[in-house]
Order: structure tokens, then sequence, then C-alpha cells
């Protein structure tokens, strides 16, 4: 009582500010990291951690972005950004990125940046740590960040193209419409004008003096964080940032960081706005209030609010997705939450965001608000709030658990909130207790009438955004309208939600174990594998990785093309988005989802050409729950109505306007042209969508399911123990019921296109971008080296591409090439694809599309032993990487069992066997002849 007492007065409290912050006790920082500061003011995180063993990440944070620059420079935070891949004192040129790719680190995975309004922060994660030379190296590169990009002329020049490129990509209609309406949602704030993206007219205009002066004014030590986490020498560390950074001086009369103030509005601030573009009806309203002390951050009273706020959003959330499957419901979805108002932290906002029914946005939103306001005049019943606490401790039970397994980045990412803003970083196990003290304390009443002080009802501090898709002969609701109804709302007597839970538990009877028949051991690879009475198999292999995790995965044979695609088509085109609208046993997908309260154990179904099965996960002490799961899906799948047309009026709603985004009409356009006008791999149309029979979709589930699993084979990997799997194993599974019928094919024919095809076309945009993808088909026997040249192919071509055609030619903002199969009927033989792509400007566009056959050409010809080189190093660190994962164990054993194929014992030499004249040879005796190249460009015209 004394603490539930403490946590409402320290609530109370926060609203008279700094003056009372030394009387809430603080909490302690992780004793792990090692936290220091320099006379200069940089300040600097290292944490020894060694999961996964030999890697390190790299970063460093810079208190500044977007909101920093003048007018003029709008633009310039992020173009800086750009170039700080393309010299600096110490990597001229582009030799940062070559260096970092020769020792594994992969760009665009491992290596990259991000500019934001408030923040910079620039990274390289997965880095090999096993040579002392290569870590000093990496931290020359962080200092080089720091304070050492060279911003040269050419540089410059070269990059603001790339910029361009970048904005096409990102300025499609919902970008557009919140750019044109940042200046009303921020009135007087530099928030309102200060997008990362900036002007192009600043990006082309600028002299590299006024870059250079942006830079030298807030790239400065007391403005930046450097941060190291991984297995490394952490006293190392440090002495390499106090040699390398201590010299670095800061102006006396240096420029401050001052927080940009947010003003508060009296009167409501509502904007509408609507694009050719856009895809569906979105709404954003926000709730403003004072932003949490960031002296008070380190205190109890903010995990009080964190944790209050946070099961306040799941508790709405979860009414909203019940909601949401009325019939009569005007929203597709709905959700809220406290947090951010937009992307200023100096100002906070309870935020709901609404996706409505075509032409019902006034109605959305009314929905939207009066579910809001129930909850706060009547607030959550005792039941919501337990099943909200049990999801959430499950959560932070399974993290706790885990605590000895966690990956650099779940540090990394928490330093970078801590420089920035002041984000408190207690240890696994200090936050977890603090959780489980305040979610025994604090009952549903505290919740509720923080619920009250959340969720506003006046016009003060209110603000909505409504951006819609332009649509011919559409009516849009106007600023007026949407203000009365808001008025509205607010006046309505309200009832009380009524939380109905059925309490019965998933399976009321058991079903009749089976046996466990025969065990086999497979000691290459580890792993037991066991037949059972019904036929079926079972595969289990035990790992450390994760202390708190299973993952599940089970096949079979049949899949999508078991059944007639020209009499199923609309039931099985988008099979896999649609077929998890079912209950399971008596259970409907909402009453399912309560009655999983606070277990971790999640099933779903998935359907391919010619197999089918069920992926999961789960933590050993849920083990049973999935268990159950499994056994209901392949015995007891029942229609839930509402579930299904919920996603079907999303999935018809958000394709209704696809004719207008540029991105779904190339992706048909590929998938035409590969698949000869397959409609299976194009895009339905709403009328299509809305045809679909829901009965026939749960036949073909019930057909493809039941009594398959003599024809199964399911996986575990994790953190099992025999000893209680086992027995579980032939309750749920061996007693699974057989259909002795075997599966048959009906569609036996191949699908893919054959010989050369060209698709050229012109879409109209606003912001005209073009797109481009080559493609080489060809077919081979499924092998370890066939899979790793092809790998180690695509990914030489790839650094050929970016540094000619995004580098030289400054044509692209993203350009590629990967590899992938799939495999034929017969199972053995392989359809694969070697592929080009790239986002392109349209006036470069032809040439840089001509360069993806020179390039390949090119490889053929002469194999860079530098670009083979570097390829190895990335592929075997990361190898060593995943191998520490479940996944990946996960599918190297499913691919061994259904394909006969070990990716791994053998892999890293593989690797190493591949030299130059290797893959001259594969590209230009087994890809080039092929059965297939295909062009498919789409050039953006205005």
């Amino acid at each position: 009582m004394k603490l539930r007492k403490f946590l409402v007065a320290a609530l109370v409290l926060l609203s008279a500010g700094n003056a009372v912050a030394q009387q809430i006790p603080q909490l302690p920082v992780d004793k792990d990291v090692k936290i220091g500061k320099l006379d200069n003011g940089l300040t600097y995180y290292i944490r020894h951690n060694s999961f996964p063993e030999h890697v390190a990440s790299f970063y460093i944070a810079q208190k500044v972005g977007s909101i920093n620059e003048e007018e003029d420079q709008r633009g310039l935070a992020h173009l800086l950004e750009h170039l700080a891949f393309n010299g600096s004192d110490h990597f001229p040129g582009n030799s940062l990125q070559e260096y970092l790719q020769s020792i594994g680190v992969e760009y665009g995975r491992n290596l990259n940046a991000g500019t934001g309004v408030e923040r910079t922060v620039y990274y390289f994660t997965d880095v090999p740590t096993t040579r002392i030379t290569a870590v000093d190296s990496c931290m020359l590169i962080l200092k080089d960040w720091s304070h050492g990009i060279t911003l040269t002329q050419e540089a410059i020049n070269s990059e603001r193209d790339v910029v361009h490129n970048e904005y096409r990509m990102m300025m499609v209609g919902q970008q557009r419409m919140i750019e044109r309406s940042l200046p009303a949602l921020y009135p007087g704030s530099k928030y309102g004008v200060r997008m990362p993206i900036g002007l192009m007219s600043v990006i082309d205009g600028c002299a590299p003096e006024t870059l250079r002066a942006y830079y030298r004014k807030w790239y400065r030590p007391d403005n930046q964080a450097v941060i190291v986490v991984g297995d490394v020498d952490v006293n190392h560390i440090e002495e390499q940032i106090k040699t390398l950074f201590k010299d670095v001086k800061v102006p006396a009369d240096a420029a401050k960081v001052i927080p940009e103030a947010v003003p508060d509005n009296n009167e409501a601030i509502i904007v509408v706005d609507k694009d050719k573009e856009q895809q569906l009806d979105l709404a954003l309203m926000f709730m403003k209030h004072d932003a949490f002390p960031d002296s008070l951050k380190n205190t109890v009273a903010y995990f009080a609010n964190k944790y209050m706020s946070t099961l306040t959003a799941m508790m709405l959330n979860d009414r909203f997705t019940e909601k949401a499957q009325e019939p009569d419901c005007p929203f597709l979805q709905a959700m809220g939450g406290d947090g951010d108002y937009l992307f200023a932290s100096t100002k906070q906002a309870f935020s709901l965001q609404t996706l409505a029914k075509q032409g019902q946005m006034k109605e959305a939103l009314a929905a939207t608000l009066r579910e809001t306001k129930r909850a706060r005049d009547f607030g959550f019943t005792g039941t919501e709030y337990s099943r909200a606490k049990e999801n959430f401790m499950s959560s932070m039970e399974k993290i706790y658990t885990n605590r000895d397994k966690m990956k650099n980045e779940q540090f990394t990412t928490q330093y970078v909130d801590h420089f920035i803003s002041n984000e408190p970083i207690p240890s696994v196990e200090n936050e977890y207790q603090l959780y489980q003290q305040l979610s025994a304390m604090i009952p549903v009443e505290v919740i509720n009438q923080y619920v009250k002080e959340l969720i506003s009802e006046t016009d003060t501090n209110f603000v909505a955004l409504v951006m819609m898709k332009e649509v011919d002969g559409a009516t849009y609701p106007t600023t007026d309208e949407l203000a009365a109804m808001v008025k509205g709302v607010r006046a309505e007597q309200l009832t009380a939600y009524v939380d109905n839970v059925k309490q019965e538990p998933l399976m009321a009877q058991l079903p009749n174990a089976g046996k466990i028949k025969s065990t086999k051991e497979n000691t290459l690879l580890g792993y037991k594998e066991l037949t059972l009475s019904n036929g079926a198999k079972v595969v289990l292999k035990k790992t450390d990785f994760k202390d708190d995790e299973i993952q599940f995965y089970a096949q079979g044979k049949g899949g999508i093309y078991a059944y007639d695609l020209k009499k199923d088509l609309q039931e099985l085109r988008l099979f896999n988005e649609l077929s998890s609208t079912t209950g399971l046993g008596n259970f409907s997908s909402t009453e399912l989802d309560k009655a999983l309260a606070g277990k971790k154990a999640s099933v779903r179904r998935w359907a391919e050409r010619y197999h089918h099965g069920l992926q999961g996960n789960t933590t050993p002490k849920d083990m049973e729950t999935l268990m159950q799961l499994i056994h209901l899906n392949l015995t007891a799948i029942n229609k839930d109505q509402k579930a299904f047309e919920t996603s079907r009026n999303f999935f018809s709603s958000y394709l209704d306007n696809q004719s207008k985004d540029a991105n779904m009409v190339y992706r048909d356009s590929i998938n035409s042209t590969l698949f000869n006008g397959d409609k299976l791999y194009i895009l339905p149309k709403s009328a299509e969508i809305n045809s679909i029979n829901y009965d026939r979709m749960v036949e073909i589930l019930q057909q493809m399911f039941y009594g398959r699993a003599k024809d199964m084979t399911f996986y575990f990997v994790g953190n099992i123990d025999e000893a209680t799997i086992l027995p579980l194993i032939e309750q749920y599974i061996a007693s699974l019921p057989i259909d002795k019928k075997a599966v048959k094919l009906v569609n036996k024919q191949s699908d893919y296109a054959t010989g050369e095809k060209v698709n050229i076309f012109d879409k109209e945009m606003e912001n005209p971008q073009s797109q481009a993808q080559e493609y080489w088909q060809y077919e081979c026997p499924n092998s370890l080296r066939n899979n790793v040249i092809r790998d180690i192919a695509s990914r030489m071509l790839e650094m050929d591409y970016n540094r000619v055609i995004r580098e030289q030619m400054s044509a692209a903002y993203s350009v590629g090439a990967s590899s992938s199969s799939s495999p034929k009927v017969d199972g053995k033989t392989m359809v694969n694809y070697i592929t080009a792509v790239a986002m392109l400007n349209p006036e470069k566009a032809e040439a840089a599309v001509a360069y993806f056959d020179k390039g390949f050409k090119g490889v053929i010809d002469n194999p860079s032993t530098e670009d083979l080189q570097k390829v190895k190093e990335i592929l075997l660190k990361q190898a060593d990487v995943n191998a520490k994962t479940n996944n990946y164990w996960l599918d190297i054993i499913s691919d061994y069992m259904e394909k006969g194929i070990d990716f791994h014992t053998d892999y890293k030499s593989a690797i190493s066997s591949v030299d130059g004249n290797a893959v001259s040879d594969f590209l230009k005796n087994t890809v080039l002849k092929g059965n297939g190249h295909f062009k498919i460009v789409m050039n953006g015209v205005k």
C-alpha cells in the first residue's frame, strides 16, 4: 500500500517539475556499461558482450539533426550524412566502404546512417573483432565521422543527384500530405518546416562552404557520443577514444543546442488533405500535453508512467480490434497510444490513428473518438487489466530470461536514446523487478484515473490530420464538419464496455495419446528424428542461444497446386493473408486472443506451390499451449466471419486505388512478365477480393491440414527439455488423425516464363522516378556449391553496380543485385534468378539500365579479386553470426530433411573454394545459357 501511494504521489509531483526531482529516488545505471566523458564533452559508452562472439557494433550519435538547420540550410543535415561515406581524413573517396567490406561489413545491412529531426546516427555492426588492427581502424572511422569528413566539391556535386533520387522515392502520396500539413500542425515552430529530406533547391544550390559551416558548427564532441558494444576489450576501446578525441577543441563561443518549443493551441487544429497516390483514407488525432521532464526520467515515476501508458494502449487497442470486427464499424483499423507529438520530443501527445472504410471518414473518426471517450468515462475492466498485465509481464519475463543472450543492437539503441533524450538504462534485472512491483501495486483504479488525465475533452491542444485518397466524384469532409463531429461525440452519453471472456480451456478434452515408435540421432547436425505412431515425423534440436525461446516449423506435401487454380483462384490468391481469419476449437479469433493472455505461444498457417504447413514459437513454460495450438490447427479450424470480413475489407480498400500506386503497378508488371500473366501472381482487384467465398476458403483449409500428419515433419529448435516435450509430442502430435489418401497435385505445368522478354512502360507520377529490374533465369540441380556461387556472384554484381550506377553515375538512390530460387515440381531441380534492381533518376535511367548488362559481362570477363575477397569475408563472418540463432538451424535442418542437402557442415569450405574463374564460368556457362532473360522498366513521367 505504501508503494502504491508513493507512485500516485510521485505522478502528481511531476507537475511541479525539476524542483522536486531530488525527492524521487534515482534508479541505478546498468553497471555493465562503462560511461565516460572527456574534458571536451565527448560522451562514450562501452560494453563487453560476447553474444554473438567475435563481433562488435560501432556507433557515433549526434544530438543534432534537421531542426538545427537555418532556412537556407534545409536538407544539409541529410546531405552531410550522405557525404560521410564519400571521403574523410583517413578514408578518401569511397575507401571507407571498401575497407569495411574487406573485413566483412556488409554495406546497407551492417553499414548505414540515419538523419532525424533531432538526431543523426552513424553505425556499422557485426564487425569482426579477432584482429585488433581492424578494431582500431573502426575507431578511426568514428573519429573521421566526428570531425574529419572532407566535404570536397566533387563529392558534394556527385551526391546531389543521389539525394534527389531519395526524395523521389520518399515523396509519394502520404508523405507529400504530411509535409504540406506540417506548418499548420506546428504553427510558429521550426518543426513545421524541418523535414530531414529538406528542400531540393537548397541541395542543388548550396556552396561547399555552407555545408562545411553546418558541419563545423554542430558536429562537436559536446554534441556527440561514441558507442561500442561487442566482443571487445573495454579498456582498450576507452584508451583509443581518449587518444583519438582528447585533442579536439570546442570553441568557447560554440552554439548551444536549444530545444525547439511546440506552442499550445487554444482552438482545435484540423487539416484535411487528399492525394491521387494515397492508398487508404487515414486520420491522425492528437491530444497534446507537456513532455515528461528529462530530469525525472531515471526515476520510479517515469517507469510508472511508462507502465500505465503502455497498458492503456494495449487495452484500448484490443477494444479497437474487437470493434473493427463488427459489420457496421466504419473503420478498418484504429489504434492509440502516448508518445512524442509526431517527431517533436519537446511536446508529447496521446495519439489516435484511424483507417476509414471508403466514404466513411467522418463516421470512422467519430467511432474512434467514441471508444476513446468510453474508456475515459468508465475506465477499463478488471479482466481487461489482468490480461494486459499478463501480456506485458510475459514480454518482460522473456527479456529477463534471455538477459545473458542479448545481441549488441539491443544495447546500442538504448545507449543512443540515453545520450540523445536521457532515456534510462537500468540493468534488465532492475527493470524487471521494478515492473514486477509496479504491476502488483498499481490497481486498475489508478490506471483509470490516469486515463482521465491522458485523454482530454476540450479543443485545447487537440490536433487532427486527415489524409485521403483523391478519387473522381468523391466527397470529402470539411474542417467545420469534423470540428462539429468532435464536439458532438464529446457530448454523447455512452454505456460502459462489457468484456466478454470465454472461461474455458483451449481444449476441453485431450486427445488419446499416440506413441513415439522410433528415434534416430543425427550427430553431424546435432538433432533427433522421431517417428510417431501415426506416421508423422518430429525433429528436435536443443540449443542454448536463447534461454526463453523455442522456434517451431512444420511442412507437408500439397500446397496451393493441389487445387484447381481456375475454380478456386480468388480463394488462393490471398490465401496466406486471409487464412488466419478463423477461430480454433470453440474460440473465435478474438476469444482466442483473450484466452492466450500471458502466454508466449503462436502458430500461423502458410502455403506455397507444392507445400504447406505451420510456423510459430514459444517459451519452455508455454510449450503445452503451443502443442495445443498445433493440434487445433490440424483438427479444429472453424469459421470466424467477423474476422474474415474485417481482413477482406482492409485488402479491398487497400487495393482499390492500386492503379495510382507506382509500386503496385510495377510489382504487377514484374509478376506478369515472370509468370506469363498468371493471375495467381497478380494483385487482385477490389471486386475480386469481395467475391472470395469464405466457406470455400475454410473448406480448403480443412482439406489441406486435416488428416495430413503422416505427410508432415514437425521441427522444434531451441531450449528444449526432452523430459517435458516428449510426452507432449505423444499427446498432441502422435494423436493427430491421418487420412490414407495421397495428396495429388492438380497443377503440374510450369508457370515460369521463358525466353527473352522486355517490358518497358511509362507511369504518371507526381514525383517521377524510374524503376528497373533485370532477371537472368536458369535451372540447375540444387546443391551447396551452386547456391554458394550464385550468392557470391550476385553480391559481386551488387558491389559493381553500387560503385558505378550509384556512386559514379549518381543515377540511383538504391541499386543492387540479389539471387533467389524455388523448386520445380520434382523438388530436385531449382528455378533460379540473379536479379539486378534499381530505383532511378528518369533522366539517367537508360544509361543505368544499359549498365546492368555491361556490369554483368564485366564480372564474367574480369571478376574483381578484391570484390570476391570482400564477399567471402562478409559471408564467412555472417555464417558465424547466423549460427547462433534458432531460426538458422530451423532452416538448415528442414533443408536437410526435405531436400537432402547440408548447407552447414561444408558451407565455409565451399565459400573458400570459390575463385574468380568459378564465378566467371558460372555466370557465362550456367546463368547466361539459362532459359529466361527478362527486363522490366517503369519510366516515371509527369
